[in-house]
């Protein structure tokens, strides 16, 4: 068609970030998700009623809305055949993986209402430490295809995958056998063959890559005076499933996970609304008891953990790129790597508040959206047993539900819909 008079194009979803931004490795940028609306501007009001507009654009009649919340980066948006939206997290959040920190690939809605983990944030999955960038969803076996990195920042590397339907240690594979060359760009087709940029020397091409002796195949343009990236066919794409994330029209209401009375979606409006998060068992994990930061400091059973405790995550914005100077101040500090709230510490902090836990283990609060946070069980005398260390957010007017802490299996109260104190007391409480 030509270029002007294409009916309906939907969104676009993008990585972006700001100037004069540091994340948690030092790095002078921390990405995240943006989605861009191409069909002029506050497509969520008129479908929803709910005035999300974002970022306003009236040059271009269109809007930009920020939606998703990491002190450090998330990158490499690719959309799944159910509609979702694949991406590359860095999580960093305190001593994180022996300081290293974790790439994960992680999925969300398209506005940013429920991120999910899927592979690479603990640490008995393997990969460990490394970089997991450009995932791709292959049609057929429906694989999770990732370029694997021996260090978080490199675009390059060898291509590994896990099932899409069961991102387990048990799925993972090894798909490149060759460790003479790299790998970039995996782009999966429908007949099964896949697209890859590769280079044994340091001259990228495009190649058809070879699943059956894991390396790259058949060439498909090699110009050598330029690196070759980023393969995209042409061809029929499927239609994602529609992810409507609201339930209510312009009478607003709750949406579909969250449980926050009428009155207060009402009276809180965009950006600096709210959002809600249940736990139905703060005591239901399967991390070890142990004196690492992710373990747990002792073992908990309902009634154990009192209350918890909401830590935000503050971005580290600073103009003036001397201040950055890793040391400066470490007279004061003991060190130039201090992780004091401090001025060269690239991860600042601050007390969201706390809520109390009922003696069943389940926990339900609401608290500011479109902010990075984590949480920590608090036993009786107010100490952390066990603190989160993933960078999770809130949309305005969206809810979060959890079954345990770092617990993915059915076992929990919230996939047998069995009730909660904390549940049923936010409903019927007459206080």
């Amino acid at each position: 068609k030509e270029h002007g008079t294409v009916e309906k194009t939907g969104f676009i979803v993008f990585a972006g970030s700001p100037d004069g931004v540091m994340d948690e490795f030092h790095n002078p940028y921390a990405y995240n998700l943006f989605r861009l609306d191409t069909q002029g501007g506050h497509v969520l009001e008129r479908i929803t009623g709910h005035v999300l507009s974002g970022i306003e654009f009236p040059n271009l009649n269109t809007s930009i809305d920020q939606i998703t919340y990491n002190v450090s980066s998330n990158f490499d948006p690719a959309l799944t055949p159910d509609g979702n939206i694949l991406f590359s997290s860095v999580q960093a959040n305190g001593s994180r993986a022996g300081g290293k920190g974790r790439v994960m690939l992680c999925v969300d809605n398209w506005d940013g209402a429920y991120p999910r983990p899927i592979y690479g944030n603990c640490d008995e999955e393997i990969g460990g430490a490394s970089g997991k960038s450009q995932a791709k969803i292959t049609f057929g076996d429906r694989k999770l295809v990732y370029v694997e990195s021996p260090y978080m920042n490199w675009g390059v590397g060898q291509l590994s995958a896990v099932s899409w339907d069961a991102p387990y240690n048990k799925t993972y594979e090894r798909l490149s056998k060759d460790e003479g060359g790299l790998y970039r760009s995996p782009y999966p087709l429908p007949d099964d063959r896949m697209l890859v940029s590769y280079a044994e020397r340091g001259d990228f091409g495009i190649y058809w890559f070879d699943f059956k002796n894991g390396k790259a195949g058949e060439l498909v343009h090699n110009d050598p005076e330029w690196n070759d990236h980023q393969p995209a066919p042409v061809y029929i794409k499927y239609k994602p499933r529609w992810i409507n994330t609201f339930t209510a029209g312009k009478n607003f209401g709750v949406t579909t996970v969250t449980y926050q009375p009428f009155d207060q979606v009402k009276v809180e409006g965009y950006p600096h609304s709210w959002g809600t998060w249940i736990c139905f068992d703060t005591t239901l994990t399967d991390l070890p008891v142990g004196p690492y930061p992710h373990q747990r400091a002792k073992a908990t059973k309902p009634g154990d953990v009192k209350a918890v405790r909401i830590v935000e995550g503050v971005q580290c914005v600073e103009p003036d790129a001397e201040r950055f100077k890793a040391g400066a101040g470490k007279h004061l500090l003991g060190g130039c790597r201090s992780s004091s709230n401090s001025g060269t510490a690239f991860q600042q902090r601050r007390i969201i508040g706390y809520q109390y836990v009922e003696d069943d283990g389940s926990v339900v609060t609401s608290q500011t959206a479109d902010t990075p946070y984590y949480i920590q069980n608090l036993d009786e005398r107010g100490m952390a047993v066990q603190s989160g260390l993933s960078w999770a957010y809130l949309r305005p007017y969206h809810g979060r539900i959890c079954s345990g802490c770092h617990d993915g299996s059915y076992r929990g109260r919230a996939f047998q819909n069995q009730h909660t104190k904390a549940l049923y007391n936010w409903w019927y409480d007459d206080r």
